[in-house]
């Protein structure tokens, strides 16, 4: 009799009192299942419960929850995981009965069982948050309402399809960070919560254990949070969600606590797991993963087949039926379903598959799971091993005439499972990469961190992270159509684009952020099908300047002007025009910052994608020469704008040369024409100030350098004329003639300009240059020299020994010796140091 010895023995009085019908009740449970026949030895009276049940409809969800609900005003704490365990198996009972009987299909009686774990989950959760609640105080939002918290049901569980005696996949939510009314964190009061949540399902009892939980499937696995809130979750989904979470996901439901944050958790996924793209590359991002199921399948043991991993058998349906959920899903919202015989109904009724294929797989699935229950509540242990020797007994309880008939129905059924599964997956002719599978597969990160590495990358770790920012944004997750699909298989190419480069590093991080920070990977993903000169355009971007990759990273509208513009502005006209097309919904200084960012992209790209085919030194000067435009032009737009009178702006360093590079800043002189006109008009030259340094959402027009203005930093902003004149005379130091031998007339009063210049010209010229005046400026220069502190494997190529300064020094001095007026370095050194040329502009260059 097998289990009712237990009842032959202690309980002979009990058996021999049962109706003939309640015995063969006892009987068939003791035949399949041992966990089951011990908890009617322990509480007979329940033996008229399961019969009873019988002939009766599912209790459903509600009923079942309204019953375990009830568990928590008739427990204390020691006792509730008792009666919980208790509630399980009775209820297990009660459906495991009426399969033995054939009551109901095996769909209905798994989707009650599911019901059960939900019911016992919303007790053991309603319990563990009132008790934290009242330690902790309510937990609330940010903007002060209550936080709450709920569980997400996965897997089978989440599919209404739970195993008799299966562990329970789950996943533990809340809506919003923020504070209890006590002061702890919403995350250690739901993760206490949560914690209480497991452990009331858990704990192992004299009734039993109720569920094995298994949290292993939320983000991070073993290492992650036990709970996570709505805004953690929607970041880690976007941007580290990996493809086998997508498939996990599709299960997903609410089984219990506020049915709402379940709602908004479901609303945040259903995107990242039914993508809209519908193309070939869903294929193949599945491609090895079913490789690897494939290759777990054929570890076979003699005498024994695992009914859930092995060949043909339940992950093989599962997993074809998901990727056709996900391949459909993101278009057709029907096909969104979690249970695997619905799903499969489903995509026969919009002839995916065909009632064939569908029939085969569906029949397939129901002989494997009741094999699979009757395995496991044998001992009522989570196994899904068949053993060859128990081939017998396994018909027999499964209802077929011969262990032969069994056996070839099962052979036949896995022999056309692993038909239909073979089948699933085009072929794929094109080889991926090493980089290419990780992407796909989020497996094997060493190879991908070896192969980008033997592409030159000296940090291959580094590289890998940068692709991963790319290809596992939410940017390319969200691409539609065949765009992600062209940008996918374009990493061999721009693998090759990389090798070739030396800067590899560099151009690797430009398109980074052009892609993800400037959210322009829609942009090159579309433009790879459509624009194969605008590919090439970014391309160039990212390899040729990290400022100007920066820039379009924060202004996107920086490509359409930079790739639309054939000639590029260099001069006053030019400007004007540029000017013309922004228009006039900015206001007027953001149209000059708009303008400057446009002109100075495309001087730049000019400049260096000229690099090897012209003169060094023609191409800086037109380098200069339009950027020092650009900056008058914006400092007489700005005069202009501040209704300026009276005093002029002056010009030293890079721009009073007209030397002006990216990123240069403005050493600027102000000057007025007397007391009176500064008195009444000083705030001015400051509103000026301003205007150029102020950040808005186009950025910032130029910083200042004001410290070679009479007293540096301690001076005042804007002096008159006079004032001028006394310091020239009587306070100027020698170092700041070479300093003044760049000054220029920017914008301004023409008339007080005129005097200005003469001023200076005194300054410079006034008297000669003696060998005291030469020792002094080496003395400064010598000093200069000290403040560089140049490692052994560095090179300060501007204040450094022999660097663009000790070059600039004598052009200076060969300035203020000739007595003539040129502000321009590069043609004083071209004219006196011609042998210096050649250095200077390489110099420059760099």
């Amino acid at each position: 009799m097998g289990n009712l010895g237990k009842f032959e023995m202690l309980k002979k009085d009990f058996l021999e009192s049962l109706p003939e019908e309640k015995l063969k009740l006892l009987k068939k449970m003791s035949a399949y299942s041992s966990c089951l026949t011990d908890f009617l030895f322990r509480h007979t009276e329940e033996l008229d419960f399961l019969f009873e049940e019988l002939d009766k409809p599912l209790y459903g969800r509600d009923k079942l929850v309204e019953e375990a609900l009830e568990l928590i005003d008739i427990s204390s704490n020691n006792d509730f995981s008792v009666k919980l365990a208790f509630f399980k198996m009775k209820h297990l009972g009660r459906i495991f009965s009426k399969d033995i009987y054939k009551k109901h299909s095996l769909s209905e009686l798994l989707e009650e069982y599911s019901y059960l774990a939900d019911a016992s989950f919303e007790a053991a959760y309603k319990r563990a948050f009132e008790k934290n609640k009242k330690r902790y105080g309510q937990p609330l939002k940010p903007d002060g309402s209550p936080a709450s918290g709920s569980v997400i049901a996965l897997g089978k569980m989440g599919g209404l399809e739970l195993n008799y005696y299966s562990d329970v996949d789950v996943m533990y939510i809340y809506d919003d960070e923020g504070k209890t009314e006590k002061g702890i964190s919403n995350r250690e009061f739901f993760i206490s919560v949560f914690r209480d949540t497991t452990n009331y399902l858990t704990k192992k009892t004299f009734e039993g254990q109720s569920w094995i939980v298994d949290l292993d499937l939320r983000p991070e696995g073993k290492k992650g949070f036990i709970a996570y809130s709505l805004p953690a979750l929607e970041y880690y989904y976007w941007t580290h969600g990996r493809t086998w979470e997508r498939h996990m996901l599709i299960k997903a439901r609410h089984s219990a606590g506020n049915s709402t944050v379940s709602k908004q958790f479901l609303d945040i996924i259903t995107p990242f797991v039914y993508r809209r793209s519908t193309g070939e590359e869903v294929f193949e991002e599945i491609v090895e993963m079913k490789r690897m199921i494939t290759e777990e399948a054929k570890k076979k043991k003699i005498g024994q087949w695992d009914v859930k991993r092995g060949e043909g058998g339940i992950r093989e349906i599962e997993f074809f039926t998901q990727i056709l959920l996900l391949l459909y899903g993101g278009k057709n919202p029907d096909l969104r379903e979690r249970n695997l015989l619905r799903a499969l109904e489903k995509l026969a009724q919009h002839k995916i598959i065909s009632k064939d294929t569908q029939k085969t797989l569906k029949e397939a699935y129901i002989f494997y799971r009741n094999l699979e229950h009757i395995i496991q509540m044998e001992n009522c242990v989570q196994t899904q091993t068949f053993f060859m020797e128990k081939a017998e007994e396994y018909a027999s309880k499964m209802g077929f005439s011969s262990t032969k008939e069994f056996l070839d129905t099962l052979e036949n059924h896995r022999k056309k499972v692993q038909e239909i599964f073979n089948q699933l997956t085009p072929s794929i002719d094109r080889k991926l990469t090493p980089l290419q599978k990780y992407i796909l597969t989020k497996q094997n990160e060493e190879d991908a961190i070896s192969y980008l590495e033997q592409l030159g990358f000296k940090d291959g770790k580094w590289a890998v992270e940068r692709f991963k920012d790319i290809f596992f944004s939410k940017e390319y997750i969200e691409l539609g159509g065949s765009w992600k699909e062209d940008l996918f298989m374009y990493i061999p190419v721009l693998e090759k684009k990389l090798k070739e480069f030396p800067d590899r590093e560099d151009f690797l991080l430009n398109l980074t952020k052009l892609f993800i920070e400037g959210k322009m990977l829609r942009i090159f993903a579309a433009a790879l099908e459509q624009n194969q000169k605008l590919v090439e355009f970014m391309l160039s971007i990212a390899k040729l300047s990290d400022y100007i990759s920066d820039l379009m990273a924060k202004d996107t509208e920086l490509l359409d002007w930079a790739f639309g513009i054939e000639e590029v502005p260099v001069d006053r006209e030019g400007f004007e025009k540029e000017l013309a097309v922004i228009g006039d919904k900015l206001e007027p200084v953001d149209r000059l910052k708009k303008l400057k960012k446009i002109v100075e992209v495309l001087t730049s790209l000019k400049y260096l994608s000229r690099i090897h085919e012209e003169s060094s030194k023609e191409r800086l000067k037109e380098l200069n020469t339009a950027l020092s435009n650009l900056a008058d032009f914006i400092l007489e737009n700005l005069y202009e704008y501040i209704e300026g009178e009276n005093f002029a702006i002056f010009a030293l360093g890079k721009l009073g040369s007209r030397e002006m590079n990216i990123g240069s800043d403005l050493d600027l002189i102000f000057v007025f024409v007397d007391e009176s006109s500064k008195n009444r008009l000083i705030s001015k030259p400051a509103t000026v100030v301003k205007l150029l340094t102020s950040y808005s959402k186009e950025g910032i027009l130029y910083q200042l350098d004001l410290r070679l203005r009479p007293f540096g930093k301690a001076g005042e902003l804007a002096p008159t004329l006079n004032f001028y004149k006394n310091y020239f005379e009587k306070e100027a130091r020698p170092w700041e003639k070479l300093a003044w031998t760049k000054a220029r007339f920017i914008a301004g009063d023409k008339s007080v300009a005129e005097k200005m210049e003469n001023l200076i010209k005194d300054f410079l010229f006034s008297e000669e240059i003696t060998k005291d005046f030469i020792d002094n400026i080496f003395e400064m220069r010598l000093s200069l020299e000290g403040l560089v502190k140049e490692l052994p494997s560095e090179i300060d190529i501007k204040l450094g020994k022999g660097g663009i300064t000790d070059i600039e020094f004598l052009a200076q001095l060969a300035i203020l010796k000739s007595r003539k007026r040129e502000t321009n370095i590069l043609s004083v050194v071209e004219k006196e140091y011609s042998n210096l040329l050649e250095n200077y502009i390489f110099l420059r260059e760099v």
